[in-house]
């Protein structure tokens, strides 16, 4: 098989279109996002030799779900992204019809990447194999394929998009997979070499245990532990993306969802006890297939592809660019309960501030600006109120408190997006609400009370909208603290 033109394609389509993408001004200011084409997502999060990387799922030749490659980003400080060269493409015979997801591990000094290759025939009929590549410098990938030849019996040819750790000098891999009666689960492997690999058994799933009809097909798997902050227990978190789940009221309103589970995991068994319901970790529109990843500094960092598969009806398309990344957040359990917090470094980026503190009542513009950082606190309401931002003419994206149901509202009605529906979290009797936002030319990411609630939205507002007002029916008293990204 003759795969000698996918790098020069590659190469001729980034010459041709990224004059035009980088005219657009929906462009992202700190968000990783594809130097032209489609990216989805993020892959082989990890830290080695003194720098954070990043692959993500790039299709380089336009802005559809082909032609996976996986783009490979370095950083220092989680926002100053520099482009390597692509680290893996479709030129394999284990990855001929795209590199799909996977993660990464650093071990005796050296990076593996732990992909699933997508393989199908004239006839569409899919083959899946789990490969390794590996590397001594973080640029350069000598492929090892494959490790994991399709899928144990009783399951179909979805497996894909492997998570690997390493846990008493083993490694293993959690892997999305689909039964043969059509439903999303999660099993289990593990490898004494990091080459060979043994199929453990199921370890959740939809009608599996606690579960029962939970979507046909679970992506993008991962597990972790964190130490509760405040109880000193030690929780285990399986997070994943189901497909197939219907709307429940607020919940579930997305194509496809991400979420997680606390529990145990038994090596033995193999089992994933859980111990909670599933619990959206995003309630915006733009969420799915996060990865995470500890880093030197202890702190467990995950970042989401801000986008949602089979929604690509974005108007970036026009110019021939479409997604991109969240911005990195870190991950605590406290008191039982997950939180998402900005990470540190987010204050390295902060410029120019602006101060506001008054009762409003009515609508007040409290500023401008287009990417920045805005923290608000209030208080003393009696009424709805909330937030106004990125507004113009025919634009702007409402943050609201819905004070009778006790509602916490992402508005982005007007915009060019395709999808106007409203999200939605309930917060109950609350007497102060507190939110951190972050606004980049085309996104929004919004923290709620200490991150017990996070929202990540794309919008895609009219030049020149760069209002900031607050809003009530009533009086609220509002603190607002803004920095304008340097």
């Amino acid at each position: 098989m003759d795969f000698k033109d996918i790098k020069k394609n590659e190469e001729k389509s980034v010459l041709e279109k990224k004059g035009i993408v980088e005219k657009d001004f929906w462009r992202q200011k700190y968000h990783i996002q594809g130097i032209v084409g489609l990216i989805n997502d993020p892959n082989g999060f990890s830290q080695f030799k003194g720098k954070y990387h990043m692959f993500y799922q790039w299709n380089p030749l336009g802005t559809i779900h082909k032609n996976k490659t996986w783009a490979h980003s370095v950083s220092k400080d989680l926002l100053h992204w520099e482009r390597l060269e692509t680290a893996l493409r479709p030129d394999t015979w284990y990855s001929k019809d795209g590199v799909y997801s996977g993660s990464a591990i650093a071990d005796d000094g050296k990076l593996y990447l732990f992909y699933t290759g997508n393989v199908k025939d004239a006839d569409g009929n899919r083959e899946s194999y789990q490969c390794l590549a590996v590397s001594s410098d973080g640029e350069n990938f000598e492929r090892w394929e494959p490790s994991i030849i399709n899928q144990p019996d009783g399951y179909t040819r979805h497996i894909r998009d492997p998570k690997i750790w390493k846990k008493d000098g083993k490694f293993y891999a959690v892997i999305g997979i689909q039964s043969e009666d059509l439903e999303g689960k999660a099993v289990l492997y593990s490898s004494e070499n990091i080459k060979d690999w043994k199929f453990e058994g199921e370890i959740a799933g939809a009608n599996h245990g606690k579960i029962k009809d939970f979507g046909f097909m679970w992506e993008c798997p991962d597990y972790f532990q964190l130490k509760d902050e405040k109880t000193g227990e030690v929780k285990d978190l399986l997070v994943f993306s189901p497909q197939g789940l219907e709307p429940e009221g607020d919940l579930y309103n997305n194509k496809y969802q991400t979420g997680y589970l606390f529990g145990k995991l038994d090596y033995e068994k193999p089992e994933f006890e859980i111990t909670s319901d599933f619990v959206e970790i995003d309630r915006g529109h733009d969420f799915y297939a996060p990865q995470s990843m500890e880093d030197d500094k202890g702190r467990r960092i995950i970042v989401g592809w801000m986008g949602v598969p089979e929604e690509e009806d974005f108007p970036t398309v026009k110019n021939e660019w479409l997604h991109c990344l969240t911005l990195p957040r870190e991950l605590k359990v406290i008191d039982g309960r997950l939180y998402q917090l900005p990470i540190k470094e987010m204050e390295s980026i902060r410029g120019e501030k602006l101060e506001f503190n008054e009762k409003v009542a009515g609508e007040v513009q409290v500023g401008t600006g287009t990417t920045y950082e805005l923290k608000a606190k209030f208080a003393d309401f009696n009424s709805d109120f909330g937030l106004k931002l990125r507004t113009g003419k025919n634009s702007e994206t409402v943050l609201k408190f819905d004070y009778n149901d006790k509602k916490f509202v992402l508005d982005r009605t007007k915009g060019e997006q395709p999808d106007k529906r409203l999200r939605k979290v309930y917060l109950g009797d609350i007497s102060e609400l507190e939110l951190t936002v972050f606004v980049d030319n085309s996104s929004v990411e919004v923290f709620i009370n200490g991150g017990q609630e996070v929202f990540s939205s794309r919008i895609f507002p009219e030049k020149g909208a760069h209002g900031i007002s607050v809003f009530t029916d009533g009086d609220v008293s509002a603190e607002i603290e803004k920095w304008e990204w340097k």
